[in-house]
């Protein structure tokens, strides 16, 4: 639509999106009561306002429209809040990329009058000389981003990096490397693959033009060393998987088999050997850590090691009559 209003020579696109029950009577009203929509105002009919994503509304200004807005009743019928949230992120994006004015927001009115009045006071706001012409086909996923690549290379100021409010469904992360034992918990919640592992060596990459900050990988993370980073960058559709964190890996003592993290394997030796009962100052059960699964239970099979030696002795249980007869010792 916005596409064919500009072949026909329109300028100044206002793109008004409404739904059938509210939206379709008020703007019959305005048309047989009044002047009717100015000529820049393309309305669009959907089933429900607050079903428009992000990636509509990017995909709009990409394809040349100067202004989106939202016919709202006065007194909406049920909760806006995730359209608001979607709007204050349209319009942060907007702004970072040098659109300036009120590019999105709504019209709350059930008076025809009122409805001519606001779309008439949004002014001649400039669109994309040459916008887009993609096709909108596709999960909304891939239409959000190929629509921010493509509004980002038409923009008037574009810039790399965005920051965007909490909540954002785009963004990265940031790891404390320092913390980060290199579990790769996060690797195993990670719903879209944005955070990945590589069975060769232990090593936690990034892609941020996967992550959807869904905030699972924070969540499981038993460090705590995650933190969420709602933004946009523009170079990371370009960018390769990034390197968060990568450690030599620990080899088999016995057969050289890679099999963990090599500081990890020396931190949990060095905390059990000699203080810990089962893993005495130069015993041999301390050298099994160091060796990989198949090696250590090789190892132990050999050498015949008991797990319970040297266990220390427990006490015996109490029982009711050893409670009496402290008792009775007592009187």
């Amino acid at each position: 639509m916005l596409l064919a209003y500009r072949e026909a020579g329109g300028t100044h696109p206002v793109l008004l999106l409404h739904d059938g029950g509210h939206g379709t009577p008020l703007i019959d009203a305005l048309a047989r009561h009044g002047d009717g929509l100015e000529a820049n105002v393309l309305p669009l009919a959907v089933n429900e306002l607050t079903q428009v994503g992000l990636e509509a509304v990017i995909g709009a200004f990409a394809h040349g429209a100067a202004a989106v807005r939202f016919l709202l009743r006065a007194k909406p019928r049920h909760g806006v809040t995730g359209l608001l949230q979607t709007i204050v992120m349209a319009e942060t994006i907007l702004a970072g990329l040098g659109f300036e004015g009120r590019r999105v927001a709504t019209i709350e009115t059930d008076d025809p009058d009122k409805l001519a009045d606001q779309l008439t006071g949004i002014g001649p706001l400039a669109g994309l000389d040459n916008p887009a012409t993609f096709r909108t086909v596709g999960k909304r996923g891939d239409l959000l981003r190929f629509g921010l690549s493509e509004l980002h290379r038409l923009a008037p100021k574009p810039v790399d990096v965005i920051a965007l409010p909490e909540g954002a469904p785009i963004g990265a992360i940031t790891v404390d490397t320092g913390g980060c034992t290199l579990c790769l918990s996060c690797v195993s919640a990670c719903p879209t693959g944005a955070l990945r592992a590589d069975p060769e060596r232990p090593v936690l990459k990034f892609v941020e033009d996967a992550c959807v900050q869904c905030g699972l990988c924070q969540s499981t993370c038993p460090e705590k060393v995650i933190t969420l980073t709602p933004q946009i960058d523009f170079r990371a559709r370009r960018a390769q998987a990034q390197v968060i964190k990568e450690e030599e890996p620990a080899l088999c003592v016995r057969c050289g088999t890679p099999f963990g993290v090599k500081s990890t394997i020396d931190r949990i030796a060095t905390k059990l050997e000699g203080h810990h009962w089962m893993y005495p100052t130069g015993d041999r059960r301390t050298e099994a850590l160091r060796m990989c699964a198949d090696c250590r239970v090789i190892v132990m099979s050999e050498q015949q090691f008991d797990p319970i030696q040297d266990v220390p002795e427990r006490a015996p249980p109490r029982t009711t009559d050893d409670y009496l007869r402290q008792r009775e010792n007592k009187d």
